[in-house]
């Protein structure tokens, strides 16, 4: 009996000694949180394959392509490879540039591309021309004011996505849409 009991004292001793507080050794790295998109919102990372294919088609260029928070992929072309000083018509560089995107957005059917070029607003409505003339509808093509600085600027936006199952618990709750029993509607 006395072993036994010494047996279970010990295993009891090192029971208590596992079940007290863990420590993890702290990361480098903050641990992620990721929110599902709202319903009919595109998930952050839906371009994210165009982004990668654009920049290993660019790479070692002056052509600049970032992914955006919003999930859109932003194209910069320097002014200098986009048009001549008093010419409207694009360059090559950015034809190639724009038949890319042309390309990307044939595989992305809701997309949107947000144009924007310094100078004359000539240039803009050549570039939707253009565009047009690679396949994509007139209203995908959205022509922005010149931006600041010295780049044309391609943005591909996603579009909306077509809703299957709307969850209820995602929607935000009322904000005194109908008055409580007994209270009087606000006039």
């Amino acid at each position: 009996m006395t072993l036994r009991l010494a047996l279970c004292v010990c295993l009891a001793a090192v029971l208590v000694g596992c079940a007290g507080p863990t420590t993890v050794p702290p990361s480098s790295t903050p641990p992620t949180t990721t929110v599902p998109p709202r319903p009919g919102q595109p998930p952050p990372n839906v371009l994210a394959a165009e982004v990668t294919w654009m920049k290993q088609l660019f790479d070692g260029t002056p052509v600049s392509i970032a992914s955006e928070p919003d999930g859109a992929m932003r194209v910069d072309v320097p002014l200098n490879f986009s048009f001549d000083d008093k010419s409207n018509a694009p360059k090559p560089p950015l034809r190639a540039v724009m038949d890319k995107v042309a390309a990307s957005m044939a595989r992305q059917a809701s997309t949107k591309v947000h144009l924007a070029t310094p100078g004359p607003p000539a240039r803009g409505a050549a570039m939707r021309s253009y565009l047009q003339g690679r396949g994509v509808i007139g209203l995908r093509v959205v022509v922005l004011a010149p931006p600041p600085g010295d780049a044309v600027t391609l943005r591909v936006v996603p579009g909306p996505v077509a809703i299957d199952k709307l969850d209820d618990k995602s929607l935000p709750p009322p904000a005194n849409a109908f008055p409580r029993a007994g209270q009087k509607p606000a006039s």
